[in-house]
């Protein structure tokens, strides 16, 4: 029983941020420590042509080695003020559920011109606690608030990241997409998914054909890597994430079609489920 506890305490830890990481994370294969001049100067700015986009609404699974783990509804599109908005609901299933109940909601808003992202929402609710975290994405770089309900002794702070241009998942996937993805092309991003920076490399290595959603896809595979940025700057590799790819949908949508990573904990995995683009009002 101790053993199973430790087991669901690392899953606690480790596996929301597997579920949104194996979007887009690895990690280099060799280990080393780069200072801020290295990179800085490299990170992609413009975005493509591929920046518009329709309104869609798409389901996921999830899963951890053999097994389904969980489910996400997504959908994007513009909201009232016309900028890039999406909100997503996630939860575990099965068995992983049985042992370790996780539901997750976000949302995300970024601008249509630059594909950067404004305002980040996010909320895990575990069976004892809630996790609120919020960042707001400023001219200095991104502002994150974490709050715990019911609340921890120590009051919560905001914790500020002072590098800029930062993206979220969100406005990272929508920039990757827009680009051309020419064979070999690399986009190089600095990633804020809610309480830590990456740098994370998305490099062109191939066309494929691939069957998801019950639909043969034409698809462009990428392999991704990431390196953690101290607030020093510095990067440093990730020890959880050895490896990941996603197929993106070779064609005007360049939907997400399937993730896998290689983490510590074993194999990660998202594939598309089914999608719609529900016609603007």
């Amino acid at each position: 029983m101790a053993n199973l506890q430790r087991r669901s305490t690392r899953r606690r830890r480790i596996f929301p941020t597997a579920i949104l990481a194996v979007l887009l994370v690895s990690v280099p294969s060799r280990h080393e420590a780069l200072h801020a001049e290295d990179w800085r100067d490299s990170i992609s700015k413009e975005p493509g042509a591929f920046s518009n986009f329709r309104t869609t609404k798409a389901r996921y699974e999830f899963g951890w080695s053999g097994f389904t783990a969980a489910d996400a509804d997504v959908s994007f599109g513009r909201n009232a003020n016309g900028e890039c908005a999406i909100a997503l609901s996630a939860k575990t299933t099965g068995i992983v559920r049985a042992l370790w109940k996780m539901d997750a909601s976000g949302t995300s808003v970024c601008k249509p011109a630059t594909l950067r992202p404004v305002k980040l929402t996010q909320t895990e609710v575990y069976k004892k606690k809630t996790f609120t975290t919020t960042v707001d994405f400023t001219a200095e770089g991104p502002a994150q608030l974490r709050v715990v309900t019911p609340p921890d002794p120590t009051p919560p702070q905001v914790s500020k990241f002072k590098f800029v241009p930062m993206h979220d998942m969100f406005s990272a996937l929508l920039f990757i997409r827009s680009r051309p993805l020419a064979q070999g092309e690399s986009v190089k991003l600095c990633v804020y998914p809610a309480s830590a920076a990456y740098l994370v490399v998305a490099t062109v290595v191939g066309r494929e054909k691939i069957k998801v959603a019950k639909k043969n896809w034409d698809a462009i595979k990428c392999d991704l890597k990431l390196n953690e940025v101290e607030s020093s700057l510095v990067l440093r590799p990730h020890a959880k994430f050895k490896k990941a790819s996603v197929w993106i949908s070779d064609d005007s949508d360049r939907l997400l079609l399937k993730v896998e990573a290689e983490v510590f904990v074993g194999s990660v995995w998202a594939e598309l489920q089914s999608v719609e683009f529900p016609a603007k009002k």
